[in-house]
């Protein structure tokens, strides 16, 4: 399993703290911080901090100001946690059920559909 702890810290201070309750993570591109919920699962806060690092990798400004820079951090966290094999054995076993493929692969199921979307964008391309 991929080590995403390792992986922000290499892009940006990480920071677990209390935050509003509709707001899982964010990254503050003016201080280079990645902020985490200290309210999230395990599975929860690895998922929220693999979107948060394509946010510090882009230096994105804004939080959620566009479809596109979250769209994005989706799928570079998904790319990032799933690998293709392993997203292929999920989908034969589950018979594409995002609930249980996300729980085989210890990832949140908005993983798997950014994870779908790249998929299908690729092929489609």
């Amino acid at each position: 399993m991929i080590d995403v702890e390792t992986i922000a810290s290499k892009w940006a201070n990480v920071y677990e703290l209390a935050l509003p309750a509709d707001l899982e993570g964010g990254y503050d591109a003016a201080n280079n911080r990645i902020l985490i919920s200290d309210r999230l699962t395990p599975i929860q806060r690895r998922c929220v901090l693999a979107h948060e690092i394509s946010h510090a990798k882009h230096r994105d400004r804004g939080g959620h100001a566009d479809r596109y820079t979250e769209q994005r951090a989706d799928i570079e966290a998904a790319r990032m946690l799933i690998s293709q094999v392993e997203y292929q054995t999920a989908e034969n076993i589950y018979d594409g059920d995002e609930t249980l493929m996300a729980k085989e692969m210890n990832v949140m199921p908005w993983i798997i559909q950014a994870y779908k979307q790249w998929l299908h964008d690729n092929v489609a391309a």
